[in-house]
C-alpha cells in the first residue's frame, strides 16, 4: 500500500521520559541538536525521570533549532486550559519551537497513581476528544466559552499567545482514535495496543496498512495531508547485528527473517535500517521516525543521511 504522502522529507525524534539530573539533560539536548534530530519529545508518565513542560523549557534554552514537544500528554491528568497555557508558554521561550503532542491515557498507573478516575475505553475516547477540541480552539486565539458533557469554560483566553501554529500530533492504535487523530491533527502517531497487564503488543506491518488506510480515508477532503509516525519502541543500529536479532527473535517468539514486518522494532545494519525507512515512506508514508533516547547515537548516520530527503 503505497502512502499518499510518500515522499514527506524524513523528520527524525528522539522521545525519552528524562534523565538523572541537568548536566546529562542539557547534554543531550545539544546532542540531539548537533546530530541533526529534528525534535525532542518528552513522554508523560508519572513515574517518569522527569515532568515534561519543564525539561522542554530547559531543553529550549540550551538550543536553538531543535524543536521541543511531548510524545504524548494524557489528557485525563490536566485540564484542557492549563495544558494550553503550557504550551503556549513553551513556545514563547522556545521561539516558536513547540509541538504539541496527545493520547488517550493508556497506562492504568498513571491513573491510579494520581487517583483519577480511569473509565471505559468509549468514555476516555469522548473525554479526549471534547479536549481536543477545546486545546485547539484555545491555542488558535480569541476567547472560549464550551458547555460540553466533560468540559465547561467560560471566556476564556489563552495566555501568553504562542509564536506559531503549534503543530498537533495524536497519538493512538484504534480505529475510531485513528480516524479522529487524521481528522483533527498535523501528525497521526500509530502506536502500538495495549493489553490487559498495561504492556504494548506490537503490530505487523499488515496491520499498519489497515491502519494507514483509515487514516488516509479519514482525512480525504483536508488541504493537508497529515504526517504518519509508526511508534519504534526498540532501535539498534550495528555493523553486526545478529546477537541482537537472535536475542530478539527468543524473546519475541518469531524467526529472524520476520523481526523486519514488526514496524515497532528497527534493527539493522546502517545500510539495512536506512532501506528500511525508505521502504516503510514509500508504503505508508511514515515520514516522521520517532526513535528512543537509547538509540540516539547508534541512529546518527542514519539520521545525516536521510533527514529533510
Amino acid at each position: 500500500m503505497s502512502g499518499e504522502n510518500s515522499r514527506a522529507p524524513f523528520r527524525f525524534c528522539v522521545a525519552t521520559g528524562g534523565v538523572k539530573n541537568a548536566d546529562e539533560w542539557s547534554e543531550l539536548a545539544r546532542k540531539a541538536e548537533d546530530l541533526g534530530y529534528d525534535l525532542l519529545a518528552v513522554t508523560d508518565h508519572v513515574q517518569q525521570e522527569m515532568a515534561p513542560f519543564t525539561a522542554l523549557a530547559a531543553a529550549a534554552a540550551v538550543t536553538t533549532t531543535l524543536r521541543v514537544g511531548t510524545y504524548v500528554m494524557c489528557h485525563d491528568l490536566r485540564s484542557p486550559v492549563v495544558l494550553a497555557k503550557e504550551f503556549a508558554t513553551l513556545d514563547i521561550l522556545s521561539g516558536g519551537r513547540a509541538e504539541v503532542g496527545l493520547g488517550a491515557g493508556w497506562l492504568m498507573s498513571d491513573y491510579t497513581r494520581t487517583g483519577t478516575p480511569f473509565g471505559s475505553r468509549a468514555l476516555r475516547f469522548e473525554r479526549f476528544a471534547e479536549y481536543v477540541e477545546l486545546v485547539r480552539e484555545l491555542l488558535a486565539g480569541g476567547t472560549v466559552s464550551h458547555d460540553g458533557p466533560y468540559f465547561s469554560v467560560s471566556d476564556v483566553r489563552c495566555v501568553p499567545a504562542p509564536v506559531q501554529p503549534i503543530p498537533l500530533l495524536i497519538g493512538g492504535s484504534r480505529r475510531r482514535l485513528i480516524e479522529f487523530a487524521a481528522q483533527r491533527a498535523d501528525t497521526v502517531s500509530i502506536a502500538p495496543t495495549t493489553r490487559a497487564d498495561g504492556r504494548r503488543s506490537s503490530y505487523w506491518d499488515a496491520e499498519i496498512d489497515d491502519r494507514v488506510r483509515w487514516a488516509r480515508t479519514a482525512a480525504a477532503g483536508r488541504s493537508a495531508v497529515p504526517e504518519i509516525d509508526v511508534a519504534i519502541h526498540e532501535c539498534r543500529v550495528l555493523p553486526r547485528p545478529r546477537a541482537v536479532l537472535t536475542a530478539l527473535s527468543a524473546a519475541r517468539g518469531v524467526r529472524e527473517d520476520q523481526i523486519d514486518a514488526i514496524p515497532s522494532l528497527l534493527i539493522g545494519t546502517p545500510e539495512h535500517v536506512a532501506e528500511l525507512l525508505l521502504a516503510r515512506r514509500e508504503r505508508w508514508g511514515a515520514s516522521r521516525i520517532t526513535i528512543p533516547e537509547s538509540a540516539v547515537d547508534e541512529m546518527a548516520p542514519i539520521v545525516a543521511r536521510l533527514a529533510g530527503r
